[in-house]
């Protein structure tokens, strides 16, 4: 069976059924860098990040047998994920990260135009991070897994463990943030 058209669930039962490796090594290369970036967005430290998303790997094979065949494994696998980034938030103290730099590695890409386009991308950047930073992090996980993640608001819902219309008024309330954060850096009253 070629494990490239495979769905994540099927996937995930195989692992689940069988302890098959060939199943996890393939949801690993699927999630790897989406679970990282995400986990780095929450706690702003790459090694912690990385470090985390090991931590989830692990769970999804600790903890298999619960997960509810054909219930999303996105949903399940980014809800363990969020909650150890939780955890370790708390432990830490950390509230909000500092180095946002895969968000244009990742989202934005490489800098077209040269180095007066590449240096006016580094400021829009670092602006977006100043803005992200000041979010209460309720809103800025669903800023993330929505606008970064590009996950739907019912995926969100059951990531976060709220009503699906809360996850859009966090994102709504997030959104009108950044908007108000952008027109107080461009002199706009606001």
């Amino acid at each position: 069976m070629d494990d490239r058209t495979t769905s994540d669930e099927d996937l995930m039962l195989r692992l689940q059924r069988r302890r098959d490796e060939d199943a996890f090594n393939s949801l690993f290369a699927r999630y790897r860098v989406p679970i990282t970036s995400y986990l780095y967005r929450l706690v702003g430290k790459r090694s912690e990040a990385e470090s985390l998303a090991q931590e989830a790997f692990l769970r999804v094979l600790q903890k298999a047998d619960r997960y509810q065949y054909p219930k999303r494994f996105s949903t399940w696998f980014y809800t363990i994920s969020r909650n150890l980034a939780t955890d370790f938030l708390k432990k830490k103290r950390a509230v909000v990260p500092d180095d946002f730099q895969s968000l244009s590695e990742s989202r934005l890409g490489p800098a077209q135009g040269g180095a007066e386009q590449e240096a006016a991308d580094h400021e829009e950047l670092r602006q977006l991070v100043s803005a992200l930073q000041e979010l209460p992090v309720t809103y800025r996980e669903v800023v993330v897994l929505r606008a970064l993640q590009e996950l739907s608001y019912r995926e969100i819902a059951a990531i976060v463990g709220c009503p699906e219309s809360t996850a859009r008024s966090r994102m709504d309330y997030g959104l009108d943030y950044l908007r108000k954060f952008y027109r107080r850096k461009s002199g706009e009253k606001i």
